[in-house]
């Protein structure tokens, strides 16, 4: 997955790309989607075409009444807008040999758990640190004073 200013830009299919024969439901179940995230679909254009449809037509792979077609050149790339499900098929019968994906697209992405050195709001107490960590600001002063406490001898 590369990283993009707005979002993540993420390959459909990792190294298999938009292919038939790969299972795309299963690709898709183990990661997260998010608004401002754009989808990268690589394939062959000769053979090969990226349509969104609606679940009805996703489900049928029906490709009559598609609502957008993205291909442009076979390394194309679609933002999602929208916290939504998408819908993607190839036409021309590759949807039944599983080129299709679905997708569920959040708002946005969980925030970061908090810094684990960071001042407990509940009583005010810092946590307690680990009795085998030596304290890096500690080590530092007791360097200084014992250097300055040779030079002055």
């Amino acid at each position: 997955m590369l990283t993009c200013a707005v979002g993540d830009l993420i390959k459909v299919g990792g190294n298999a790309g938009w292919k038939p024969n790969v299972n795309y439901t299963h690709w898709a179940a183990h990661r997260h989607f998010y608004v401002g995230d754009w989808l990268y679909f690589g394939f062959d254009k000769r053979y090969y075409n990226v349509l969104e449809v609606t679940k009805s037509n996703y489900e049928r792979c029906d490709d009559e009444e598609f609502m957008k077609n993205i291909t442009r050149g076979g390394r194309d790339v679609y933002n999602l807008t929208e916290a939504r499900a998408y819908y993607f098929l190839s036409s021309g019968g590759y949807c039944f040999q599983g080129m299709k994906l679905s997708i569920h697209v959040h708002r946005s992405p969980p925030p970061p758990p908090p810094p684990k050195n960071i001042k407990s709001a509940k009583n005010g107490a810092y946590p307690e640190s680990k009795p085998d960590r030596v304290d890096f600001f500690l080590l530092a002063a007791l360097s200084l004073s014992t250097f300055i406490f040779f030079k002055l001898l």
